[in-house]
């Protein structure tokens, strides 16, 4: 299925990533004063599916770059359980995440917090002109993004790259345009050969994806992925979160996927080996020069992860008969009436 929508939508997404880069450079000054003037004394990043996960991304590296708390929750919960999510006192800032800027329950949780004059609204997506627009203080947005396809791929890494853009802008720093220079197709190529090793579905049965810090919402979505598009057992954990249970599913029929960090390196790779030694078969993906998987530019962003994980999914698909551009029970968006809450 080379011809789907899916393998495109991968194949081509580093032209999304230089329009998403674009897109969060051109605004960081606006960024900048919508942080100084709104005196936040919180932020909250929220999503459903695909960019709850992100959510948990952004979450992570806005708090590690800014010192301010930041948290990652559905969007559902902002509805459901607000409460247990926002501060009874204080300004917040929600960064609202939709591929589609349609999704009904991020919709309606934005123009709730609004409502309630929690706060401003900064909207990422791959659209300017939805209904989630309609709440925003800020909309970055990387139209390159958008795809046809149920799962998300490149619209997934062209947000994750604005994401990144943010949390440098909200801490001060100054953003360049020409951080994926000299990138091209042939990287996401080079990330399906090495993919394209670890799929067949006669040897592999189950999937874990670990990634600790940022990294853990980038595994949390690439378990979604495998199983969107593969239909095939996968889940996420934190790496030394491993031994505490999940070891005990390992054997030879277990890939056991790393996104390695440079503060737990050591730690993860020394996990990756007892793996092995159960029977796994083990990647590691960083820019360690140990990685099976080395990532070139090491440290400039996480989207060159990306790639390779969501070419696993791809590939396991095709190799099992299924088709990923239309997953089992799924749509592209969710739209439902509005929520009675």
């Amino acid at each position: 299925m080379q011809s789907s929508s899916t393998y495109q939508e991968i194949l081509t997404q580093v032209d999304a990533w230089k329009d998403a880069l674009h897109s969060v450079v051109q605004a960081q000054g606006a960024i900048q004063r919508l942080w100084q003037q709104g005196a936040y004394d919180s932020i909250i990043f929220t999503g459903c599916g695909s960019t709850h996960y992100l959510a948990l991304t952004a979450a992570s590296l806005t708090q590690s770059k800014t010192g301010r708390v930041a948290r990652a929750v559905p969007a559902s919960e902002l509805l459901i359980n607000p409460n247990s999510v926002y501060a009874r006192q204080g300004r917040t800032l929600l960064v609202a995440i939709s591929r589609s800027g349609t999704t009904t329950e991020t919709v309606q949780a934005a123009q709730q917090f609004v409502e309630q004059k929690r706060g401003e609204v900064i909207v990422v997506s791959c659209y300017d002109d939805k209904a989630l627009n309609h709440s925003a203080a800020l909309t970055l947005a990387a139209p390159k993004g958008q795809e046809v396809s149920v799962a998300q791929t490149r619209s997934f890494a062209a947000m994750l790259v604005m994401v990144e853009g943010l949390a440098a802008a909200l801490a001060g720093e100054a953003l360049r345009d020409d951080l994926f220079a000299g990138i091209d197709q042939t990287y996401v190529e080079s990330a399906l050969r090495f993919a394209e090793q670890y799929v067949a579905p006669e040897r592999y049965a189950r999937y874990f994806c670990l990634g600790g810090g940022a990294r853990y919402g980038l595994a949390s979505e690439a378990m979604l992925k495998m199983k969107e598009m593969s239909l095939t057992s996968a889940e996420p954990f934190y790496p030394l979160e491993f031994r505490h249970g999940p070891k005990s599913m390992v054997d030879q029929e277990t890939v056991v996927v790393c996104l390695l960090s440079e503060s737990g390196l050591a730690a993860e790779l020394a996990l990756l080996e007892e793996m092995r030694g159960l029977g796994a078969t083990t990647l590691a993906i960083g820019a360690a020069a140990q990685a099976d998987f080395v990532l070139p530019n090491a440290g400039v962003s996480l989207v060159y992860l990306m790639p390779v994980v969501q070419w696993m999914a791809q590939r396991r698909a095709v190799s099992k008969g299924v088709d990923p551009d239309h997953p089992r029970n799924l749509e592209a968006v969710i739209e439902l009436p509005a929520l009675n809450l």
